[in-house]
């Protein structure tokens, strides 16, 4: 899952990243980003993200 939020960063840092294993964090400057922008850069992002497949999928030749 990707979570994008506004944060005030630092003076010439306009956007940081966190990865796990599960998940992608993006805060962005709240002075380079509306709260609007925010949600409908998330929702793409979200949409672009490939759907895992189940490991039975795999067994029984399914896609």
């Amino acid at each position: 899952m990707i979570s994008v939020t506004r944060t005030r960063l630092d003076n010439g840092i306009p956007a940081v990243a966190q990865t796990t294993a599960d998940a992608l964090r993006i805060a962005i400057d709240d002075r380079h980003i509306t709260a609007a922008g925010a949600v409908a850069l998330e929702r793409v992002l979200n949409g672009l993200v490939p759907q895992r497949r189940s490991p039975e999928a795999d067994v029984e030749g399914g896609e």
